[in-house]
């Protein structure tokens, strides 16, 4: 029997003054695989394991600008929030964090 999936939301935001990104739509990547997606909020289901996460928007001559990324380690049935915001200026990179993650139990939950 295979293991539940994982639920990842994905926020694909930006500031509202960086306008000229309404006419833009974004890419979203999960371990190399790249889809358009509209800025908004994107429920996914992903099976468990380790997972690779980007997300970027093409701009003039460039086609993967401000590029933010993540790895994560999924847990079977468990819930994620991801957010993605690019950068203030186009030269940098962007940022994707993890907003929420389940909560892990205190014998399996590991000091930094």
């Amino acid at each position: 029997m295979a293991a539940e999936p994982a639920r990842v939301e994905v926020d694909l935001g930006f500031f509202p003054l960086m306008w000229i990104l309404f006419l833009i739509t974004p890419y979203l990547a999960i371990d190399g695989r790249a889809e358009r997606r509209p800025w908004g909020k994107h429920q996914l289901m992903v099976p468990p394991g380790t997972h690779h996460f980007e997300a970027w928007y093409p701009y003039i001559f460039r086609s993967q600008t401000s590029i933010g990324a993540i790895t994560l380690d999924l847990l079977p049935g468990a819930s994620y929030l991801l957010k993605y915001r690019p950068a203030w200026l186009v030269f940098l990179p962007g940022k994707m964090t993890l907003v929420e993650q389940p909560m892990l139990p205190v014998a399996t939950a590991r000091q930094a």
